[in-house]
């Protein structure tokens, strides 16, 4: 899947300036990071894979208990969130943030975001 870097990343770039965001990527739906933003303490690929993962095994699960997709998934921690939501059928918008931020202010955010990449993918 070839897109240009520098859209994406211009989009990535502004949700790092909502508050709390440490890192920001899009990943295919199959666990490849695409682009990314952000922090360097953690491998980008492994947490490309996770959130594929935990995207891929929620999906399944609304589906069988709602006959409905996800429109988001929020994970917290007593320190991060990890925020993903759909960017268009092959990818995720996907954000780490620490607890400073407002995770309600951060999903509005990237929907918006969410949006965007979906039209250039």
């Amino acid at each position: 899947m070839l897109m240009k870097k520098q859209v994406p990343g211009e989009i990535l770039s502004g949700l790092e300036s909502t508050g709390g965001v440490e890192l920001s990527a899009i990943v295919s739906k199959h666990g490849l990071l695409m682009v990314s933003t952000g922090s360097d303490t953690l491998s980008n690929e492994a947490f490309a894979a996770f959130t594929a993962t935990l995207y891929m095994s929620a999906e399944s699960t609304t589906m069988r208990l709602s006959n409905e997709m996800p429109k988001s998934i929020i994970v917290e921690t007593g320190t991060k969130y990890v925020i993903m939501v759909e960017a268009g059928p092959k990818a995720l918008l996907v954000v780490l943030a620490d607890n400073a931020g407002d995770p309600v202010l951060i999903l509005n955010d990237m929907k918006s975001a969410s949006e965007k990449i979906a039209r250039i993918l």
